[in-house]
């Protein structure tokens, strides 16, 4: 299995009104990531298969702008760009020239009005990127869990595992347990965590210092590690098997 930008779009655009401006011919490419850029500066952070979005924010009102942006993405093997129309750019800042380059280069180019929100559109897509890596790489594991018949033992697991994190961010509106589970995916690696989630490391810090110090969390602890990963598959293959 895999998450591709024909699926997003059929599935989600008319929820976010995404409309597809150019690059069609791009639409069989596979979406590995989703990022927020500004502009051609954050190059370094990109990586292939991610699906941009911007607002736009830093544009300098100049023609060439959009151009350079896009190319720099397309360059970095993006898979796509989803631009928030409304307060930085608007439809007539997208070029005839711009539409040819990603026609050209089969560069799919959304555009999203500004009412919808970049934190719901990213949300609901890393939740499905979520649950298709998890699926493709934990498909064993899974079988193990479909053989235990008595499901309150699992949803009990979660609950003495997760229970914390998964309580504090209902009532904090906060992503402390994507944090969490990232934090654990790349065995700790705060840069590389603060890079998934589009924010600064000193946030990321913040986050596991809320997790550490609040929450009680041992992430030092690499048996604790093992079972708070384990309660994230679990959790999710009990959600696998309520959508089944």
């Amino acid at each position: 299995m895999a998450i591709y930008l024909d699926e997003l779009f059929q599935e989600t655009g008319e929820k976010y009104e995404l409309q597809l401006i150019a690059g069609k011919d791009g639409l069989h490419r596979e979406v590995n990531w989703v990022y927020v850029a500004e502009d051609q500066t954050n190059a370094s952070f990109l990586r292939t298969g991610e699906l941009i979005i911007s607002t736009g924010a830093l544009y300098d009102h100049s023609q060439k702008w959009l151009l350079r942006f896009i190319r720099t993405l397309h360059d970095h093997h993006t898979c796509g760009l989803i631009l928030n129309l409304g307060k930085h750019l608007f439809l007539p800042d997208i070029t005839d020239t711009v539409k040819e380059y990603c026609d050209q280069h089969d560069f799919p180019l959304f555009t999203m009005p500004w009412h919808i929100h970049i934190y719901d559109i990213t949300r609901d897509y890393y939740d499905r990127i979520f649950i298709d890596a998890r699926t493709k790489d934990s498909f064993g594991f899974y079988k193990l869990l479909s053989e235990i018949e008595n499901k309150t033992v699992l949803e009990r697991f979660v609950r003495q595992k997760l229970g914390p994190v998964l309580s504090y961010d209902e009532t904090h509106h906060t992503p402390l347990s994507d944090t969490l589970f990232l934090y654990l995916k790349y065995w700790g690696n705060v840069k590389e965590v603060a890079t998934k989630s589009y924010c600064h490391r000193n946030t990321v810090a913040n986050r596991i210092r809320v997790l550490t110090e609040q929450l009680g969390f041992c992430l030092d602890d690499p048996t604790e590690r093992f079972e708070l990963m384990a309660a994230f598959m679990v959790r999710e293959f009990n959600r696998l098997q309520k959508m089944t």
